[in-house]
């Protein structure tokens, strides 16, 4: 992915703050959002155990509500067939015991003394139940400024509120590597294990031999068959293709060239290069690293800010 993300949360057992990983497929934006902090709502999908859901109604942060999920008594088979598949269970926990809750950082009107102002809302995607309402702004902040507890962590920025990453930038280029590589494997396999065609009729039209290697087997022919080669005859097979061979290579440095910088290229420089010229090769190689530090630098001084 793009990104990953970085949750702080308090630890009430440890009584510090602590830091929780967060994918990139469990945080959901807007489509019309242009960045992470400036998203008007975020979703942080979680996938919490029993024990731990009742570990959040004991200590409040939870409401104490009950979660069966609701009753279908016109489920029909397909449809039991797909909740098995999907492990939906009655009480709406799945096969491995979890249960998805999200949690919204969003701006929203629920009271009438503050208007619009942030929340955090925690929702049970089953029951659609709300289990948890919580202000996200300081009560002495009069302008109700959002405070952040999720921290992006950006490899490259894109259009739209996701950033993008190695495999988006070279996934062209890998897919068609991936399909030369898989036809050339193919062709070999094929080439190795090849079928036949064999002569209906007579008494050697219905038999059906098993050759084993480094083994020498009879072949009965009728009176009239007097060439093996008359009898069955291997279908032909291409060999795999030079051709596709140097298109995989094409691809590969096709790919590195997306991702690559001059940087590489110093070992094979001439060691009488001016001092002038290798610097700037040098200063143009670490470009968009310094971009990428310099986002991660921003990030890392978010994560001082929360935990401050």
């Amino acid at each position: 992915g793009g990104a990953q993300y970085m949750k702080m949360i308090w630890d009430e057992q440890r009584n510090r703050p602590r830091s929780i990983f967060v994918p990139i497929d469990d945080v959901y934006l807007p489509y019309s959002a242009t960045s992470f902090y400036t998203a008007e709502r975020k979703t942080h999908v979680q996938y919490i155990t029993r024990l731990e859901f009742e570990k959040r109604v004991g200590t409040g942060m939870c409401r104490d509500i009950n979660l069966v999920a609701p009753q279908e008594p016109d489920l029909t088979g397909p449809g039991k067939a797909n909740n098995k598949i999907e492990g939906r269970d009655s009480d709406a926990y799945d096969t491995d015991g979890l249960r998805t809750i999200f949690e919204i950082y969003a701006i929203a009107d629920l009271e009438e003394d503050y208007g619009l102002a942030p929340y955090i809302l925690s929702v049970d995607k089953v029951t659609g139940k709300v289990l948890s309402i919580y202000r996200n702004w300081e009560e002495s902040d009069d302008t109700q400024q959002e405070m952040q507890w999720i921290i992006e962590f950006p490899f490259v920025p894109w259009r739209g509120a996701y950033p993008i990453g190695i495999p988006q930038m070279i996934g062209g280029r890998s897919a068609a590597a991936t399909g030369a590589l898989r036809a050339l494997l193919d062709s070999a396999h094929i080439a190795n294990f090849p079928g036949m065609l064999k002569l209906k009729g007579g008494r050697e039209g219905g038999q059906s031999e098993r050759i084993d290697p480094t083994e020498v087997k009879e072949i009965e022919g009728g009176a009239f068959s007097d060439d093996i080669r008359k009898i069955a005859m291997p279908l032909p097979f291409n060999q795999p293709s030079e051709t596709l061979f140097r298109l995989l290579g094409f691809l590969i440095e096709a790919g590195k060239g997306v991702v690559r910088t001059t940087l590489e290229d110093i070992a094979e420089n001439s060691a009488n290069m001016p001092v002038g010229t290798q610097l700037a090769r040098i200063e143009q190689g670490l470009t968009v690293f310094s971009a990428i530090h310099a986002r991660l630098h921003d990030s890392m001084g978010r994560t001082l800010r929360v935990l401050h």
